[in-house]
């Protein structure tokens, strides 16, 4: 009999950005409080900053949507002039501004959103006072903003991230596996991303439910460095790697 086969396609998994989907934690109580108290901040700026995987985007999503504000990344600010990314609300939000190459459009848009009395939100991975700015301007205005870090994930936290990974990727993972991860996991939000990402492509390879066993060989291929996964199939069927 012809063994099973399930192909592994490439499909792009979206998580949920609404504000009832953020996992609230110790980590990221302050900046959260710093969203909700909009328009309260001072100078009507704000910049997040925290490692990869802390909620940041999470959070400029939220606050677009309270506001009426334009998300932008840094390819926009290369792309077209700052008077034109600045939406009739007035109000814009900068998703990754350390990595902005162009300086003088950067300041461009700062002074612009003030002008219009708009409101900003960066996030990146620095403070903004710790990214090498060279333009003096730019350098002064970006010390001025307030800025609110996102800290490591207790583990409370942690597992509140991992059951909504999967839960965005519809899969029904138990308590005992969300367990033992956390025992082994390294304690960061990207960690946990990438891991989630890794068990879901073999067990879509495998056609099997992630347990233990599954979660155990993906963090030994990790650790190895390894590739992709391979399925057993039936002779003269295509490995799927």
């Amino acid at each position: 009999m012809t063994a099973a086969r399930q192909l592994a396609f490439g499909f792009a998994h979206a998580p949920s950005l609404a504000a009832a989907d953020f996992c609230r934690g110790a980590a990221n109580e302050a900046a959260l409080a710093m969203i909700e108290r909009w328009p309260a901040w001072p100078a009507r700026r704000l910049a997040l900053w925290g490692p990869d995987g802390s909620g940041k985007t999470h959070l400029l999503a939220i606050w677009c949507a309270r506001s009426s504000a334009r998300a932008l990344c840094p390819a926009d600010l290369a792309r077209d002039e700052a008077p034109a990314l600045i939406p009739a609300s007035g109000h814009v939000a900068l998703d990754d501004a350390d990595c902005v190459l162009d300086e003088p459009a950067l300041l461009h848009l700062l002074n612009l959103v003030s002008e219009r009395g708009g409101s900003l939100l960066l996030t990146a991975r620095e403070a903004p006072a710790r990214w090498g700015t060279r333009l003096a301007d730019l350098r002064s205005r970006l010390r001025s903003i307030t800025a609110v870090a996102l800290g490591p994930p207790d583990e409370a936290l942690l597992r509140a991230v991992l059951t909504k990974l999967f839960a965005d990727r519809q899969l029904a993972v138990a308590p005992p596996t969300i367990d033992y991860i956390l025992r082994r996991i390294d304690r960061s939000l990207a960690a946990a991303r990438e891991l989630v990402a890794r068990l879901d492509r073999i067990a879509l390879a495998r056609g099997v439910q992630i347990g233990a066993a599954l979660v155990r060989e993906a963090l030994a291929r990790e650790e190895d460095g390894g590739g992709e996964y391979s399925v057993t199939v039936s002779p003269g069927e295509p490995k799927l790697l």
